[in-house]
């Protein structure tokens, strides 16, 4: 179990400590900082079973002053943030509520716990003791959770539970029901015969949609589940001069889009781009090239979605962007491919995450993205474009992973 504890009189949890210590977290389980800048930073980069939060904090550890603005925005990053690890419970203390002013409103609307700090008495010590003994409790009473004995070959990850993934548990593959392998990821377990040999699947979606959560999801999928290949299905935009509605794009390599540096130049603002492209796994693209040829396949996807299925599937092999946002103003799109890579075949919101995460893997890992266009990053956004995007993508996988499964785990024999 792990605690922040953010307050810039730190000589006051002494006692804490020691009680802590009694109900078994040792001091290497907790956390000081003396400021929201520090609170934010360790909330960036691990997990907190419990943070204790001083309402009235100091912005930098070298200020003289506190304010609740500055635990005000460590909250706002908590509930709004992609790149804060959300705490399990949180607790404000503060000695004076009334001073504590709009950050009271915010604990209680989030239904978090404000206690009044004491010299005299020792009983918000106990209430943040008893807190913590009740997650202690918790957690040693819940089931322990392993990674199972066997590698996974073959991770399959999907930004969205609808349609995405329900598109891909439609691929007859033995799914077996959602099962946890870590706090915050679900998977299902399936598997397949490919020529003979059987390949073993596990597939999940992420919380939210975004790069950061993706490259989570893909680092706890490698770290527990050991698997050769790691892929992403989906949907995305598509370039209009590149691409239609229904195409399935093989991501030859892909990047952040909005990365960079934001400078002044006289009067205006301008954005220095400066994006790290990351290549799929060389191999698996040109089985792709194989499949792009593969007429009979593409041919017969729309008659096995629907009867009026109007969409028909190519498919693309080429760069495409990852950004933070869902674009649909159709010019944002159109920047990317004059100011960035004329050749990017569509835009999405995960699948530079996933690369990220895979290629700063060791061992090394194979790793590749297959998704459809579903419309032109423009507002004509249709529901039913999204389903047969989503299950044109995961039927391409499919037929990929059934005809060359093995040597796309890379084995040859």
């Amino acid at each position: 179990m792990r605690i922040l504890i953010a307050d810039d009189c730190k000589s006051r949890y002494k006692n804490l400590l020691k009680k802590l210590l009694e109900i078994g977290i040792d001091r290497t389980s907790v956390v000081l900082v003396g400021s929201a800048d520090e609170a934010q930073t360790a909330l960036e980069n691990q997990y907190f079973d419990l943070l204790v939060l001083d309402i009235i904090i100091p912005l930098y550890e070298t200020d003289e002053d506190g304010s609740h603005e500055h635990s005000l925005a460590i909250l706002h990053r908590i509930n709004n943030d992609e790149l804060i690890i959300k705490p399990g419970k949180i607790i404000g203390i503060t000695a004076d509520l009334d001073a504590a002013g709009a950050a009271k409103d915010t604990f209680s609307d989030s239904t978090w716990s404000i206690i009044n700090y004491s010299q005299i008495d020792n009983e918000w010590q106990q209430r943040i003791v008893n807190c913590a003994n009740y997650i202690l409790r918790e957690k040693q009473a819940r089931p322990v959770v392993t990674a199972i004995a066997e590698r996974t070959d073959i991770v399959l990850l999907c930004a969205l539970e609808t349609p995405e993934f329900e598109a891909l548990m439609e691929v007859p593959w033995n799914w077996a029901p959602s099962r946890p392998i870590h706090d915050h990821m679900f998977v299902r377990d399936g598997w397949f015969i490919s020529n003979g040999h059987k390949i073993t699947v596990a597939a999940a979606f992420a919380s939210r949609m975004g790069m950061v959560e993706t490259a989570v999801k893909t680092s706890i999928a490698i770290s527990l589940l050991r698997p050769s290949i790691i892929a992403m299905t989906g949907i995305c935009a598509g370039v209009p001069s590149k691409s239609k509605i229904g195409d399935v794009i093989f991501a030859e390599f892909a990047w952040d889009f909005q990365s960079g540096k934001i400078i002044r130049d006289g009067e205006t603002t301008k954005r220095m781009i400066s994006p790290h492209q990351i290549p799929a796994t060389y191999a698996i693209k040109t089985l792709m090239e194989v499949l792009r040829s593969d007429k009979e396949f593409l041919n017969e996807l729309p008659s096995i979605f629907g009867a009026e299925c109007p969409y028909t599937t190519r498919i693309k092999i080429g760069p495409v962007a990852s950004g933070s946002a869902v674009l649909a103003d159709g010019k944002t799109i159109k920047e990317i491919q004059e100011s960035q890579q004329r050749d990017v075949f569509g835009v999405e919101m995960e699948i530079y995450g996933l690369y990220a995460a895979a290629y700063s893997s060791s061992p090394p890992i194979r790793f590749f993205a297959l998704k459809a266009v579903c419309d032109h990053a423009d507002p004509d956004k249709d529901d039913e474009a999204q389903r047969y995007a989503a299950f044109a993508s995961a039927r391409t996988l499919q037929k990929l992973l059934e005809d060359h499964g093995k040597i796309c785990l890379g084995e040859t024999k």
